[in-house]
């Protein structure tokens, strides 16, 4: 049988020294890196000891599995796919892990909502961070309008999954928490498509209103950028296209916000017909979150090197640095200033063809 017939996942000497390398890879170039969110994650116990031996003493890992087809939903009995996707959280970091759970966005798809805490020096409460690890479908439909379609429907699912996560939490806890508290939100992954498909002006339209950190680095260097802006080639889709389809969108919400009414439906009316942004804030445009100093830093991509004497795909991380200052009552130079290092890569996917 042809090598371009068989999986990855098939030869331990094609996968193995590709896993080798991008433990490798991620321990060494983002050791400072608070998290790291991976759409692609292989549950194979020999593979998940790789990265456990090279990053264990380094990062808390937590993953979800998404289900296969066939099976009785009611009865439990859904079988499981070997893939899913996969959260690093730094245990000498700035967050720490809280929770992790999963929702169903199309047949044999998943997004991974993630809970993470602050963590502080001193007896305040920590500031809440719930991140939507997303893989959006891949538009293998011959109308490029159900491709878009569909895109924007998951994209709105995980808006409301995400936005349900925290608005509960902010519920639970209201009584105990700091007036003005705030919790940052961040919604990121492969989308299967750019910053201008729908499913990415959906997240920055109203009312969710994210940020997209490539588009705010841009506009914050050039006078007049055009329109909304790709970072560049961040991956090679399965076809062997480059393409420029993973994001990081930002948003900070405070304490006891109101919670967008999920019967209005207004995601998917977006969602058909994505309008402009209109009277956007310029300051958050640049990526300047509040006024007290909450901004997008930077945003870069990178290539990951490996040996081998495969065909490797070319995933290429995503990173994006954010300032997050934190408000206290103890004097000026007590105040703790963060910079948070928020990470996007899909290095690795074992069960695709080595093409």
């Amino acid at each position: 049988m042809n090598a371009l017939n068989h999986r990855e996942s098939e030869r331990e000497d094609w996968w193995l020294p590709r896993a080798e390398g991008v433990a490798e890879y991620i321990s060494k170039k983002f050791s400072s890196s608070d998290v790291i969110l991976l759409q692609e994650w292989w549950f194979d116990e020999r593979f998940n000891t790789v990265f456990d031996s090279v990053m264990g003493e380094e990062f808390e890992r937590i993953a979800e599995r998404r289900p296969g087809g066939g099976g009785d939903d009611e009865g439990g009995t859904i079988p499981m796919r070997d893939d899913g996707m996969c959260c690093l959280v730094r245990k000498k970091g700035k967050l720490e892990l809280v929770k992790s759970d999963k929702i169903l966005t199309g047949p044999q798809r998943i997004a991974q909502i993630i809970q993470c805490r602050e963590r502080c020096s001193d007896t305040g409460e920590g500031r809440n961070v719930f991140i939507a690890n997303s893989h959006l479908s891949f538009p293998g439909d011959q109308d490029p309008l159900i491709n878009n379609q569909r895109q924007a429907n998951e994209a709105g699912l995980i808006l409301d999954a995400l936005t349900k996560a925290s608005t509960e939490w902010n519920d639970k806890t209201s009584s105990s928490s700091h007036p003005g508290n705030e919790c940052l939100e961040v919604v990121c992954g492969d989308f299967n498509s750019d910053s201008c498909g729908h499913a990415a002006s959906l997240v920055e339209s109203p009312p969710h209103n994210f940020v997209n950190c490539a588009s705010a680095t841009a506009l914050s260097c050039l006078t007049d950028i055009g329109g909304q802006v790709n970072i560049g080639v961040t991956h090679c889709n399965h076809l062997g296209e480059r393409v420029s389809v993973d994001h990081i969108f930002l948003r900070l919400q405070k304490q006891n916000h109101k919670k967008p009414n999920p019967k209005s439906n207004i995601h998917r009316k977006a969602a058909a017909a994505p309008q402009p942004m209109k009277d956007r804030c310029a300051a958050l445009a640049l990526g300047f979150l509040d006024a007290k100093g909450t901004r997008i830093l930077n945003v870069r991509t990178d290539n990951i090197h490996l040996e081998g004497s495969t065909v490797l795909s070319d995933h290429r991380p995503v990173t994006a640095k954010i300032a997050w200052p934190r408000l206290t009552t103890k004097p000026s130079k007590e105040i703790l200033c963060p910079d948070l290092y928020v990470n996007v890569t899909m290095p690795l996917d074992p069960l695709q063809p080595a093409w």
